[in-house]
This record gives C-alpha cells, structure tokens and sequence, in this order.
C-alpha cells in the first residue's frame, strides 16, 4: 500500500459531506423562496391596506349622509305638522275666531264680560279646546306615520346602498387577517431557512490536519 505523504489536508465526516451539502442548499434555495413569498404577500397586503381603507371611509362617508338625509327629512315633517296643526286651530272657530280672541284680551287685561260674552266665551272655549284635541291628536298620528315612512325608506337604502359597502369592507378586512397570518408564516420559513443554510455552511468548512 502506498501512502501519499505530501497529502496538506483532508475532510474529515466524509460520509456525511453530501447530507451537508443538500441541507445547505435546501435553506439556501428555501430562503429565496421564502423571501420571495414574503415579499409578495407584503405587497398584497399593502394593496388590500389601500383598498380596506377605501372602503372604511366609504362606509362612514355613507352612514353619515344617509343620517344627515333622515334628520333632515324628519324635522322637516315636524314643521309641517306643526305648521298644519296651528293652521287648524286657526279654523275651528271659524267666522268668531277674531271675536274669541277680543274676549280672551279683554280678561287678559283685567276686564269684565257682560253676561251674553261671558256666555259666547264660554261656549267658543269648549268649541276650541275639544277641537284642538281632536287636532292635536290627528296631527301626532299623523307625524308619527309619516316619520315611520321616512325610517322604512331610509332603512330600505341602508339595505341597497350602505349593506353592500358593509360587506366588502367585511371582506377585505377578513383578507387582511388571513394576509398578516400568511406573512408571519413565511417570515418564520425564512428564518428557518435561514438558520438551515448557516448552519450547514459552518458545517461544509473544510477541518485541516496534516499528515508527517
């Protein structure tokens, strides 16, 4: 057998030089893979950010002109029932209302009514009040069936208009969560693969001893 002495150096665990080699290859290539895959659902992520964002403000933007609209219309059936109710008033007692409201002055002030005004006033003020109470009573049933209409109406374009915002802004939040557990995932392959193809590279270094 013929030794050769001028041999300077050789690698030491050769059975397992090959094992080295695919695991550092393996981390190495994994981490590119990872780093690409982290780097892509990032920029997705920012995309879904931009649109979910869009979104938000869309829906408030909506909530708060829908509630704008809906006050605005119910204030506005309450001045016309006020407005109808004090009209009338007004025409209860017809032709002898100027005269009824000569009289209710004259006690106002102090004065005293002769036994025939006394006796008018008397009746015009049962007229009036048993009027205004039918009245008053029609006009709440009214107001109120009319701002029952408005808040089906606007209900009905919550459901057409605002819902579907609702449900995107839904979905891409959804999206969002998925997205930030997918990018944790890879981040983690990455370092995964990282510490693999370090390890394995301290590993392929060369162990020199030299022979006499």
């Amino acid at each position: 057998i013929i030794k050769n002495r001028n041999t300077l150096y050789k690698y030491e665990d050769t059975k397992h030089k090959d094992t080295r080699t695919m695991g550092f290859l393996l981390g190495a290539f994994g981490k590119l893979a990872a780093g690409r895959r982290v780097r892509q659902l990032q920029a997705q992520m920012m995309r879904v950010q931009s649109r979910l964002r869009r979104a938000t403000r869309d829906v408030s933007e909506m909530e708060k002109n829908l509630q704008r609209q809906e006050q605005a219309q119910l204030n506005a059936v309450a001045a016309q029932g006020m407005m109808a109710k004090q009209s009338a008033l007004g025409q209860i007692l017809g032709g002898d209302q100027s005269a009824f409201q000569a009289l209710q002055q004259t006690i106002a002030s102090g004065g005293t009514l002769s036994a025939e005004d006394t006796q008018k006033y008397n009746n015009w003020s049962s007229m009036y009040t048993q009027g205004s109470t039918t009245i008053g009573a029609y006009n709440e049933q009214w107001i109120s069936q009319m701002k029952q209409q408005v808040s089906d109406n606007f209900e009905m374009l919550r459901e057409t208009q605002l819902e579907p915002l609702k449900d995107e802004e839904e979905m891409l939040q959804t999206e969002k969560d998925s997205l930030e557990s997918q990018i944790q995932i890879a981040q983690q392959d990455y370092e995964a693969c990282k510490k693999m193809e370090q390890a394995d590279a301290k590993n392929l270094a060369p162990n020199y001893t030299g022979q006499g």
